[in-house]
């Protein structure tokens, strides 16, 4: 009967998800692709030298962009969106202890990626008719990729129990994965730089590319650039494997034993006010309101006010500052190019990640809070209702704005040669910004039905079949393709327009 009470949730999650159509959905479109990028490899396996092995190499890469998303935002919120809706005291009323509440929020989930990615086995099988890969390759990769997804989950399940919010929780996952990947590259750079300035002998320097490379092989990045070199022969259970399954392992058993001193009390949740929660309310409410109302609500309680702005655009001055002073000790030639250079490859970068995700919290928060149908009653069509929300939002994009401008101006020649003639003027700098405008929207739209995940998942919808387009025809697509493609990419954003608008509507009438 324990053991019955201990599953009871994970059984009760098996049995919804298993009649929900659209996961059987998602799990068939994802097959599917596949299909359609082996015939496409198989029409034309002239321009491969390892077909199978190139498709294969596709799709592991896939797969492991697919699991970091998850790590972000499905794995990480098993916890903290009981916590938000205030409904783990009525599981814990239910009689259902942490280790059934943990394993019945994360074991669903893992057991979802588990199905997506064994759903792709057959037809990955067939890279082998194509030639370049074995079958103990593939079966090797598919369990790193397990065991990464073992790791995901129980991080997710640790920073989710400790975390009070999903945005927290989401951060610090994003920031142990970057710290996971960029650590290896940082050691052996300081390591290479210390030695060529004598600050250490070859034999430290190479110590430490040991730990480097052994960081590095704890995740696929290293284990799957081993697994699909030619010839491999070695043991599906790699160093990778075993690290990752323990330590995910271990993560689950942390988040159990520290589940009831970081559920005891449940505070009643509220609204996020962003940078505003640095102040008193007194000082806070000293801010006139505009005459414009929802643009004033939208830049001071979403994206932080002037406050936010002012200390983002310190942080991106302080950090770009130690990046130019890094690069002017390192480069004798054309400082100023590769300073600016940087400046500007950092701030795209930056408007790139921060714009989807604060379109991704615009009109959640109003669902969330449930005062989105009081807002849809002012006296402005919905339409003028969502630009003054985005207009809102804006400003928070002004400090990576202003520090790309003080690139252009420090490279103006980079501006010009690289970045006008690559992105405005060719086809594929249009045809990607197409896809990252579509992406945008789908963004956006998914915010307003599911109630996680509208980033890793509209990035997914958009990136999966992009990288099946440039791995197959999009090496040599012709420029008609492209424009027939970028046609119908702009239709799909202007239908998504309409979509979300349409959502909108029916949400305020609900």
């Amino acid at each position: 009967m324990a053991a019955r009470g201990t599953f009871a949730l994970v059984e009760r999650a098996m049995r919804v998800d298993t009649r929900l159509a659209r996961t059987h959905l998602i799990r068939f479109g994802f097959a599917l692709l596949i299909l359609l990028f082996v015939v496409q490899v198989q029409l034309d396996i002239a321009n491969y030298s390892a077909p199978g092995r190139d498709v294969f190499r596709y799709m592991c890469w896939v797969n492991f962009f697919l699991l970091n998303l998850a790590g972000v935002s499905f794995f990480s919120t098993v916890i903290t969106e009981e916590k938000e809706e205030l409904t783990l005291g009525l599981l814990r009323m239910a009689g259902i202890s942490p280790v059934g509440i943990l394993l019945g929020k994360v074991t669903p989930r893992l057991l979802g990626v588990v199905l997506l990615l064994s759903v792709q086995l057959p037809f990955t099988i067939l890279a082998i008719t194509l030639g370049g890969v074995a079958i103990n390759q593939i079966l090797a990769a598919y369990l790193a990729l397990l065991a990464f997804a073992v790791l995901m989950a129980g991080l997710g399940a640790f920073l989710s129990t400790v975390c009070a919010r999903s945005s927290l929780a989401a951060s610090l996952t994003t920031a142990a994965l970057a710290a996971l990947f960029i650590t290896p590259y940082l050691l052996r750079d300081t390591a290479r730089q210390m030695h060529r300035d004598r600050e250490i002998t070859i034999t430290a320097r190479e110590s430490v590319f040991e730990i480097a490379e052994t960081i590095e092989q704890t995740t696929p990045l290293g284990s799957l650039e081993v697994i699909l070199t030619t010839g491999f022969n070695g043991s599906p259970f790699s160093y990778q494997v075993v690290v990752d399954l323990c330590c995910g392992t271990f993560f689950f058993g942390l988040a159990w034993l520290l589940f009831d001193p970081c559920t005891r009390n449940e505070a009643q949740s509220t609204p996020a006010r962003g940078m505003m929660a640095l102040f008193s309310t007194r000082v806070a409410s000293q801010s006139r309101v505009w005459n414009h109302a929802i643009v004033w609500k939208d830049f001071n309680f979403l994206t932080g006010g002037v406050t936010a702005v002012v200390i983002k655009l310190l942080a991106y001055s302080i950090l770009m500052g130690a990046m130019s002073l890094m690069i002017s000790k390192r480069v004798r030639t054309d400082v100023a190019d590769n300073v600016g250079a940087t400046l500007m490859a950092s701030m795209l970068t930056a408007l790139v990640v921060e714009i989807p995700i604060y379109l991704s919290r615009l009109f959640r928060e109003e669902l969330r809070w449930q005062t989105w149908s009081c807002l849809s009653l002012l006296p402005k069509t919905m339409t003028r209702i969502a630009l003054g929300k985005l207009a809102g939002v804006a400003p928070a994009f002004l400090p990576a704005i202003i520090v790309f401008v003080v690139g252009a101006f420090i490279a103006p020649k980079f501006f010009e040669n690289y970045l006008l003639k690559r992105i405005f003027i060719q086809e594929n700098g249009w045809f990607w910004m197409l896809q990252y405008l579509l992406a945008v929207h789908v963004i956006v739209l998914l915010s307003l039905v599911v109630k996680w995940g509208a980033v890793p998942f509209g990035i997914s919808i958009v990136v999966v079949p992009n990288v099946i387009f440039l791995a197959t025809a999009g090496r040599n697509a012709p420029t008609t393709l492209l424009a027939i493609i970028g046609v119908c990419t702009f239709l799909a954003a202007v239908l998504l327009q309409w979509l979300i608008i349409r959502q909108l509507k029916t949400l305020a009438a609900t």
